[in-house]
């Protein structure tokens, strides 16, 4: 099947951005990359975007597609649907895996944009770790989603823990207290080439600066924080 021309519009930070580059790096697909500034978008996103939202990919410089899980669905139908089991079944457990990834980065923005006081910052902490404790709870079952090589959980899940290094050192929380299964595979997703390179390396400086911008609780601490030289792999330390 011939492809169209891809552009990929995002963010260099962008966890939804990161899945999609995840997904066109498993599949080696040629694509443009054009990232914008959050806090100055160009007025001709919103020609690709209503909401003027990224990722966008452009089909052929014209069509349009938005929303991450949209164009990695996509993505992966044109070539040939390797990221989900063959099984309608267990792909129909795959997509709940990942609605409860999305559930996390959910959290992680409102701990960057909305908690505002160490209260807040302690109940959103709290669902994400009841998250946490039932995919932990399914690693100690079954074992990984996939033995070799990543599926589309995997890289959905990989967005969400990038992020941790930057979330334990502002607060001073181990997220993965108690859930090693989800420890251990969190360090060996960040470690797999696919993910590690779909983010600049001053990727965690580049949060720290990000976050610390902002006006929440998590804000605070880390603009009275330096960045660290060499960010831990693992969120526990």
């Amino acid at each position: 099947m011939e492809h169209p021309h891809f552009k990929l519009i995002g963010h260099r930070l962008c966890p939804y951005v990161q899945r999609v580059a995840m997904v066109m790096g498993h599949y080696a697909i040629d694509h443009e990359r054009e990232d914008i500034r959050l806090e100055d978008k160009p007025a001709w996103l919103e020609k690709f975007s209503s909401e003027r939202q990224v990722p966008v990919l452009l089909l052929d410089q014209t069509r349009p597609l938005t929303e991450a899980a949209v164009i990695c669905d996509y993505l992966d139908r044109i070539n040939g649907r390797a990221l989900y089991p063959v099984d309608l079944i267990e792909s129909a457990e795959h997509s709940i895996w990942i609605l409860r990834a999305e559930r996390i980065l959910s959290l992680t923005a409102d701990l960057v944009y909305r908690a505002h006081n160490e209260h807040d910052c302690d109940l959103t902490l709290h669902r994400i770790g009841l998250i946490l404790a039932i995919l932990n709870k399914k690693f100690e079952a079954a074992g990984p989603f996939r033995e070799v090589g990543l599926c589309m959980v995997d890289m959905t899940y990989a967005t969400a823990f990038r992020a941790f290094p930057v979330l334990v050192y502002g607060l001073n929380r181990d997220l993965f207290a108690g859930f090693e299964h989800v420890r251990g595979w969190s360090e060996r997703l960040l470690k797999n080439d696919i993910v590690r390179t779909v983010v600049p390396q001053t990727y965690h400086g580049e949060l720290h600066h990000f976050i610390a911008s902002r006006q929440s609780y998590l804000a605070k601490r880390l603009s009275m924080l330096p960045v660290p030289q060499k960010p831990a792999l693992s969120a526990s330390q």
